[in-house]
């Protein structure tokens, strides 16, 4: 899972990535930057901290040297692509020792955003309230492709 974090004036990558325990490298990785220049305001896409196992019942599992998420999702016996999705990393990503795998759990129940999406329209699709989507989804933000549990 990911959260959001917005920019703010005299952040860096490095004290952001720092404050959030996370390598700056990965931050520019995940958000496509290809320097180190921040605009203050702007959103940067930062992995939640999850530990072992989130309160969604999701496990997190630490890459190591010579995994791939098809083996992973072997492991565990989650869907390749869904797993991949769940990621947010697509067949051509690369994965590295010592970053974190989110495992869904069994019965997770999860939407895949779409450009246009509404909360109102999601919560009726889904057959849920806008409430029950919040409480399940605390950095929920309607960017395309984002996951949302329910």
């Amino acid at each position: 899972m990911y959260t959001i974090y917005q920019i703010q004036s005299g952040d860096t990558l490095e004290n952001i990535a720092s404050r959030l325990d996370i390598l700056p490298d990965e931050i520019k990785r995940l958000n496509g930057l290809t320097d180190s220049t921040l605009r203050p305001g702007g959103f940067l896409i930062i992995p939640a901290n999850s530990g072992s196992v989130s309160e969604t019942g999701d496990q997190s599992y630490i890459v190591k040297k010579g995994d791939n998420m098809y083996q992973i999702a072997r492991q565990y016996q989650v869907d390749y692509p869904f797993l991949l999705a769940y990621n947010g990393l697509t067949e051509k990503d690369y994965i590295y020792p010592g970053e974190e795998v989110l495992i869904p759990s069994k019965n997770a129940r999860v939407y895949f955003t779409e450009e246009g999406d509404t909360l109102a329209d999601v919560s009726q699709n889904l057959g849920t309230t806008v409430d029950d989507l919040m409480k399940k989804n605390p950095d929920l933000f309607l960017a395309k492709e984002q996951i949302i549990r329910y």
